[in-house]
């Protein structure tokens, strides 16, 4: 069940940066501002530069805020799947309340419990998601609270990923002066996102085709069982076109967009196209069908590459074939080349988003609708996953205490009672002088008493 209220998408891409304002209204997403601006600092989807980054970032905030009328203080950033890790869990506890009732608590500490898992320093912990729970036995639990028991056992699963990636994603976007809601893993919410329910089911894979990197993510039985990056988009293609024709990447990536055909039998032999070379006052005269076998041979390449993988893991059989988004799978005949490829089902997904329908656009919706789908369990989850992470990344904590220990603060008071004895030993010199007055009165007594004992005597 969808939440209601309004969630912010950052999609930090190799070529261009999104941000994207929904609102949720009764399970119901509403685009309310978009923005796309060319990215800086970021290469295969990692950043490499803090600074750079995050004035890009704060133009594309800037450009959504104006689009949308609201201020943005907070996003969801979607992380790439670079080096990213999957691994099955499972935790136990016995339920402590008198009642035996499963409360919100409970689910956390069961949360809690399966992230016991050593996990070595440099990796983190960015989501944990529930698969079932089990209430004394009963399998298949969705949502144990409310529910009676004395044992509650969770199966789910832990994606782990570079802690020096997490920290350079929140560095940059808390530098651009927003604060991070939540961390996203891109390939599970486009999975999540772009396919339906048979398809999550049974099993497909996505390919999300960028300008700097292509991304794979393959879901079966509702789980996300295969997920790898590649280190080539679209980007590559116009390079690619920029180094035969000898021309600028502005005129290469100005040729892709309006002429170009990864498909070489659609095309055309006979139309030309005039383009500015390096080193020439003249321009060239090429065809159609050229430009098409210089797109299509790297694009052949990134697939064949995918293939590969995908054959080793036999996820080239699952029924739901093979679904493209991204920038790279917009140019005709990417679809056509895919299935002569892959020999299985292609299709290519646009948005049915007003305003956006646009595969570019299939990252960032994901990421918000992923958001906004949470569930209150995934939220208790994700809750214990960031309080477990903080205290576990917490080394410089320990520095704290350091000053608590010092004993310093027992020096200075044995230092104080120093002063207290100097004035300590003026006391003793009045007492010395009140002495040679005392035993005047005694001896007077003392001679009074004499007289009267000669006294007697002579009596």
């Amino acid at each position: 069940m969808a939440r209601n209220g309004f969630f912010t998408g950052l999609d930090i891409g190799t070529s261009s940066i999104k941000v994207l304002v929904a609102e949720f209204i009764s399970g119901e997403m509403n685009v309310i501002g978009v923005s796309n601006v060319p990215s800086t600092g970021v290469k295969d989807g990692i950043i490499i530069d803090i600074e750079a980054a995050a004035a890009a970032i704060k133009v594309a905030i800037e450009q959504a805020e104006e689009k949308a009328g609201i201020t943005i203080d907070k996003v969801n950033v979607g992380l790439p799947a670079n080096l990213l890790q999957i691994e099955p869990t499972q935790g136990m506890i016995p339920v402590p309340s008198d009642s035996k009732e499963i409360k919100d608590e409970d689910v956390e500490s069961v949360v809690k419990s399966a992230l016991t898992k050593s996990i070595t320093p440099e990796r983190e912990v960015i989501s944990l998601v529930p698969l079932e729970f089990i209430v004394d036995g009963f399998q298949g639990i969705r949502d144990p609270r409310g529910m009676m028991g004395i044992r509650l056992e969770m199966r789910g699963l832990i994606y782990t990923g570079p802690t020096t990636i997490m920290h350079n994603l929140r560095k940059t976007v808390e530098r651009a002066g927003i604060k991070v809601e939540n961390v996203v893993i891109t390939p599970l919410a486009i999975a999540k996102s772009v396919l339906n329910e048979g398809e999550r089911e049974f099993g497909a894979t996505v390919i999300d085709m960028g300008g700097g990197q292509t991304t794979v993510a393959s879901m079966r039985n509702q789980e996300l069982q295969y997920t790898n990056i590649y280190p080539e988009g679209s980007d590559y293609v116009t390079k690619d076109i920029s180094k035969v024709l000898r021309t600028t990447m502005e005129i290469a990536e100005a040729l892709k967009f309006n002429f170009g055909q990864a498909n070489v039998e659609e095309a055309s032999m006979t139309e030309t196209v005039q383009v500015n070379v390096v080193g020439s006052d003249e321009p060239i005269e090429i065809t159609e069908n050229y430009l098409s076998q210089i797109i299509s041979g790297r694009i052949r390449q990134i697939l064949e590459n995918v293939k590969q993988d995908l054959s080793r893991g036999r996820l080239l059989d699952l029924p739901g074939g093979i679904i493209l988004v991204g920038g790279g799978a917009i140019m005709p005949g990417v679809v056509d080349v895919a299935q002569e490829v892959f020999g299985t089902q292609v299709k290519l997904h646009v948005p049915n988003q007003v305003g956006i329908r646009n595969p570019i656009f299939a990252n960032v919706i994901s990421i918000v609708d992923y958001v906004g789908m949470l569930s209150d369990v995934d939220i208790i989850a994700q809750h214990a996953v960031t309080v477990e992470e903080a205290l576990r990344h917490q080394p410089v904590a320990f520095d704290v205490p350091e000053p608590m220990v010092p004993t310093p603060t027992q020096t200075t008071t044995y230092v104080e009672p120093s002063p207290v004895a100097t004035p300590a030993m003026e006391p003793i010199q009045p007492q010395t002088q009140p002495k040679p007055q005392e035993p005047a009165q005694p001896k007077v007594k003392v001679t009074d008493r004499l007289r009267g004992i000669f006294g007697s005597m002579f009596d």
